[in-house]
């Protein structure tokens, strides 16, 4: 089976959009972009494509790349007290320290979950909780890995399924892949970045698979897991069209806790 991340990103934006349209204001989402690439700007389209949808203001700054940490600091300070949620969009250049400006972001507005104060559930951990949560997805001591440790997905990802109760191993670039390990996975989130990185042989057939990673190949959007697998897991959910959409929705979620919309 495959799911359907938009269909089910509409059913939770209908609800949503209930919940912000009886809100006593309207939802403020603050967006800060230093330096952005053609793909951080397309990210940032599909935020604000939703936030309208949604009837959400956005505020947006955009910066350049030379821009020296104190200045970064000031505007970040000033969108994050205009608005009910803020997100630093990364990348961002390396002479600035990420750290510290995620940590200027008060809890209850780190909406992106950037940090470990967050009063928020990571986009990424959200969307794969509606998945496991819609699929009715056994968690509680099942075998589980995750691919990649990284900030938006691995640890996240990692963190949200031991909370679930499930025994998780993380492998990186560093571990290497054991083939046992994940052979025997029930549940499998990858978030590498590296195409095709989980072929059919990998996988056993009563497996769960979440691909939350993305790369171009030929000038396509591809997740980490080979389209072979498809046909032979029990549920996979694919990209584009399955994490990334709930992602998204699950930003705006959090952007109403914060904006006190939530039922």
């Amino acid at each position: 089976m495959i799911v359907d991340g938009k269909a089910l990103a509409r059913e939770i934006s209908d609800v949503l959009s209930v919940q912000i349209r009886e809100c006593k204001k309207v939802p403020v989402l603050g967006i800060l972009m230093i330096a952005p690439t053609p793909e951080t700007k397309s990210f940032v389209r599909i935020k604000k494509k939703k936030a309208e949808e949604l009837s959400v203001e956005v505020l947006e700054k955009e910066l350049s790349e030379n821009i020296s940490q104190e200045e970064v600091e000031r505007e970040l300070k000033e969108l994050i007290s205009s608005t009910d949620g803020v997100v630093l969009q990364q990348p961002i250049p390396d002479h600035l320290n990420n750290e510290v400006l995620c940590n200027l972001i008060p809890a209850e507005k780190d909406i992106d979950a950037l940090t470990d104060k967050s009063a928020h559930i990571s986009p990424v951990a959200g969307a794969i909780k509606e998945i496991l949560e819609k699929y009715e997805v056994e968690t509680k001591e099942v075998p589980a890995v995750v691919i990649g440790s990284g900030k938006l997905v691995g640890v996240p990802a990692a963190k949200l399924l031991k909370e679930l109760g499930a025994s998780v191993t993380v492998m990186t670039k560093e571990t290497g892949i054991d083939a046992e390990i994940l052979k025997g996975a029930k549940i499998i989130v990858s978030g590498a970045g590296k195409a095709n990185l989980i072929t059919k042989d990998m996988v056993s057939n009563d497996a769960i698979v979440i691909d939350a990673g993305t790369s171009e190949s030929r000038g396509a959007i591809v997740g980490d897991v080979d389209k072979d697998c498809y046909e032979s897991i029990v549920l996979v959910s694919p990209v584009p069209g399955g994490v990334g959409p709930l992602t998204v929705v699950s930003l705006f979620k959090n952007l109403a806790k914060s904006a006190s919309c939530s039922s």
